[in-house]
This record gives C-alpha cells, structure tokens and sequence, in this order.
C-alpha cells in the first residue's frame, strides 16, 4: 500500500481550527497539562507554613566561579497541526497531525551562547491501532524514504467510541511526548555541565544524573494549584526579585524541590505577572548542597532574574529568560516553512 494509505482510506484535507469540545463532555483526554499533581507536598521544607513570606534573593553573593552555574540552556519545539482525517474500515474519523519537532541545546562559551547540539525530524502522528498492522509498516516505510517519521498512536478503539477531539488530542500529546524524548538526547548529550530545562525535570529524569547533575528546570505556566492561603498570600506579595519559600513536591519517579519567583511586574498590571515556579531534583540537593542548598536557591533566583528577557516585542518576554529565548530562535531556524511543510506533504500523498 505505501504511500497511498491515506488515499486508499477516504482521507480528506483539513482546514485549521480551534479545540472542540470532548463529545461526552467529560475531561478523560484533555490537553496534557504543564504540572502533574505530585503525591504530597511539604510546605513546610524551608520553614513552617504558616510563615511564608517573601524572600529576598537581591543581596546574594554570588560565588566566582560558581561551580554550578548553568551553563548549557535546552528548550524544544513542536509546530504542527491536524492536516487530515480518514475513516477506519469500522467507520471510525481517524486524524492525522503533521509537525516538526525538534530539540536544542545552547552553550555558555565567554559570554556568548553557541549551539552544541540540535535534533529536527519531519513526523506524521495517527492512531495505528486502528490499522492492519501491515499496511501501517508499509506506510511508516514510505514515509521513511522521504524523510518523514510514523509516529502510531497506540490505544485501543473503546476509549474513543468515535469522539474526533479525543483521537486529535491523543496524536498532539503523542508528538510533544516525541519532543520531550529530543530534548532527553540533548540533555544525555553533556552530562556533567549544569543546565538549564524550559519545564519541569520530572519527564526528563531519565536524560541525566539526578543526584550529581544540577540541572534546573523554569516553569512559564501554573495549572497546578500546589500552595495553601499563606502561600498564595506570598505568591502575590512577591515583588521583583523575591521568591517564595522552597517547598518539597514527592513523587515516586522523581521528587523536586521547587519555588515561585517573580521576574517581571514592578508596574503591578496583574497580581501573577512575571512569576515562574524553579525546580531542582531533590537527590541533588541531598547529595550535593547539604545544610547551604538554600544558598544555592538563592544563587540561582538571582542568576534567572539577571537572565530575564527584555525584549518587549516577544509576546513572553515577562516570563521568559534570554538563554531560552537564543535557543528557542536557534531552534526556529531550522525549521521549515509551515505552509511549505503542509502542501509538501499533500502533493507526496496526493491528497
């Protein structure tokens, strides 16, 4: 069958749209969310709870040298969308997502930021299951002779019953899942240089040393509601440059501790403005920082609000760190046109 699968299966061009509503209305396939709920939380770790305050990391003093000053910055990329949908021989809407994913890393090197390592793939993401097995290797093989990647989706038909949105949202999860195993090979690419991740260090556990390695990860995004009434008291208090107190997130796979800290937002325009959430492995802060790991918090605070981004035109400019933000336009260079991308892709399988 090869490259004609689609063709053979009835499948349709699709324009861009938003995000449907689930068909049954309930939230079993929901977008992947930036924060998994940990299984306890220690508020108490810095100091006791009901004393939070904000903290204040602009006196610090910064060691020099500064042994574990992060010196690599890893950020991904996934750009696509659903460009099709076919029907299954049991009639079920089956979509199809085309994207570019890819994975950076960026060195420190005198003060200049240069790309040590960079993964792109072109990746085509559908639900397999739903598929002779045959006739979906033939296809991956196809594709695979023009530089293209299968990406199946594996799960069993029941849990879609035919809801469309549900099957769109499980190929999305399923390429940003590919994306997150790029930037794991950048990360395994240096393993004793400290670094800095673009999200949370729990999906990337296995790419390093989590005990000897410090490596810190910057949340933008706070769907996660991790804090109690003081907490979020100093959440809001907190001006530019001060972070909350560190609190303990345990989970079987990989503990973190992690806290709040405030970039951006003298001017006040919102309550939350410019705050991100830090994390560090809890193995490395037992092994390596001992009694001085608030030190080393403190230390660290102060090195991202030095790295904030300033450039005003970028739409997360206030939440964002400039090393981050070189990668992700080092990253963006190597990738192709959208557009171009997509009518590829429609005129190689004659859709």
């Amino acid at each position: 069958m090869g490259i004609d699968f689609l063709a053979v299966f009835g499948a349709q061009r699709m324009r861009n749209y938003d995000a449907q509503p689930l068909l049954l209305g309930d939230g079993l396939a929901m977008e992947a969310q930036p924060d998994d709920a940990p299984d306890k939380v220690d508020l108490s770790l810095e100091c006791d709870a009901e004393e939070w305050q904000p903290i204040d990391i602009h006196r610090t003093t910064m060691p020099s040298p500064w042994r574990h000053r992060p010196l690599r910055f890893i950020d991904g990329k996934d750009v696509g969308r659903t460009v099709a949908w076919l029907q299954s021989r049991e009639g079920y809407p089956v979509p199809v997502r085309l994207s570019e994913i890819g994975a950076v890393a960026m060195r420190d090197v005198g003060g200049q930021l240069r790309r040590e390592f960079s993964a792109v793939e072109k990746v085509v993401t559908l639900i397999a299951d739903l598929f002779p097995w045959h006739e979906i290797e033939e296809f991956a093989a196809a594709l695979q002779e023009r530089n293209f990647r299968l990406l199946p989706v594996n799960v069993h038909p029941n849990d879609y019953t035919f809801d469309f949105e549900r099957m769109r949202v499980a190929t999305q999860n399923r390429s940003n899942d590919e994306m997150l195993w790029l930037e794991c090979r950048a990360l395994m690419n240096d393993g004793d240089t400290p670094t800095l991740v673009d999200g949370r260090l729990r999906p990337r556990a296995s790419a390093f040393d989590t005990a000897l390695l410090p490596v810190a990860g910057v949340i933008k995004s706070h769907s996660q509601n991790y804090l109690h009434d003081q907490g979020w008291r100093t959440f809001y208090q907190l001006a530019p440059g001060q972070r909350t107190p560190a609190f303990l997130l345990r989970d079987e796979h990989l503990s973190v501790i992690t806290w709040y800290l405030r970039l951006d937002g003298a001017r006040g325009e919102m309550p939350n403005w410019g705050i991100v959430r830090v994390e560090i492995a809890e193995p490395f802060k037992e092994k390596q920082l001992g009694e001085n790991w608030t030190e080393y918090i403190d230390q660290l605070s102060q090195l991202l609000c030095s790295y904030r981004c300033r450039d005003e035109s970028y739409s997360r400019a206030v939440v964002s760190l400039q090393p981050i933000q070189e990668a992700e336009h080092s990253l963006g260079a190597l990738f192709s046109d959208a557009d171009a991308l997509i009518h590829m892709f429609y005129r190689m399988t004659t859709l």
